[in-house]
């Protein structure tokens, strides 16, 4: 880092930054570069130190921190840290889409829940995670913008699903909204066919492009609901292997849309949060009456450290070891 006039001064970046070593005239650009090279390096939380004084530096700090972008928001230390000495900066998580820490916390995360993806696809998903971006601003596609929570709770978020899938199943998504988990899996695994459905014809039209967009083959996206197929000639009305959700909000409407649509021997896996027992209990005369077995598989996000469970709803034996916790 340097000033115009001054050859480079090689900094240690650490959340702690003390200015009293540097003229006024080099602040803006010293703390807007330091700042920026933090969050490349994965520090949200900085110190800065510009001491008590009368305040004219540190009213200078702040005055410059108002109109960094970086910045989320900044307070006075605690008195264990400096005090009024002292400005505690948080700084913003947006990352790009492209960048190698994107790419880290997808390829991190997808290792810690015992998975192993390689460049191409994580290159993938996050071509479908800009575009998706790109459309938010008028097709409402998803309340996730954050770039970490959609690596995490729209990508990671379908690693458990894996070992459910046989090979070549017939997979449909119901209200696949942004693509998920449907064309994460079909990047993941292309011996799968997957179907998309969902009632909004502007998010039908994003996986649409992103199907087109990323030249995925066997994978079809439909402006339908799940009441609405029927079994018939159609390609998309064929009984399905695998059905899954991240949408469907309760498990028994769940189990209304896809039960009818299910092949024997098939399975249904509904995508739910930590807690699932009072929906298993609300839905417990529908699994009795289809003699479906029930079990769930519980997981955490890496990360963000957020609990997760899958309910798994077969008719047919699931291997024990696909369950074993991530």
């Amino acid at each position: 880092m340097a000033s115009n006039d001054t050859e480079a001064v090689k900094i240690p970046i650490e959340d702690v930054l003390d200015l009293h070593t540097f003229a006024p005239k080099d602040l803006p650009g010293l703390l807007k570069e330091y700042l920026n090279v933090c969050r490349k390096a994965g520090i949200y939380s900085v110190r800065i130190i510009h001491g008590k004084g009368k305040g004219f530096l540190r009213n200078r700090v702040r005055g410059l921190l108002k109109d960094f972008p970086m910045v989320a928001s900044f307070s006075e230390a605690p008195s264990s840290a400096g005090g009024w000495g002292a400005t505690i900066v948080e700084l913003t998580t947006e990352i790009d889409f492209e960048s190698t820490e994107w790419a880290h916390i997808i390829d991190k995360g997808a290792r810690a829940m015992g998975m192993c993806l390689e460049r191409s696809q994580i290159t993938r998903f996050a071509v479908h995670a800009k575009e998706l971006m790109a459309w938010n601003r008028f097709a409402n596609l998803t309340a996730i913008t954050d770039p970490i929570e959609i690596a995490v709770k729209q990508f990671l978020d379908i690693m458990p699903l894996f070992p459910l899938l046989p090979p070549g199943s017939r997979v449909l998504d119901i209200g696949s909204g942004g693509g998920f988990p449907g064309i994460p899996l079909k990047i993941m695994r292309p011996d799968l066919e997957v179907t998309l459905i969902d009632a909004s014809r502007k998010k039908v039209s994003f996986q649409k492009h992103i199907i087109r967009t990323l030249a995925l083959k066997d994978i079809e996206a439909h402006h339908i609901r799940a009441e609405e197929l029927k079994r018939g000639p159609q390609p998309e009305a064929r009984p399905y292997d695998v059905i899954v959700s991240k949408a469907v909000s309760k498990l028994d409407r769940f189990l209304d849309q896809a039960v009818p649509l299910l092949c024997r021997p098939g399975i249904m896996i509904a995508m739910k949060g930590r807690s699932v027992e009072t929906e298993l209990e609300s839905a417990r005369s529908k699994i009795e009456a289809e003699g479906l077995t029930v079990t769930t598989k519980k997981y955490r996000l890496p990360h963000l450290d957020i609990k997760r469970c899958l309910i798994i709803l077969s008719n047919s034996q699931i291997d024990p070891k696909a369950l074993s916790p991530s």
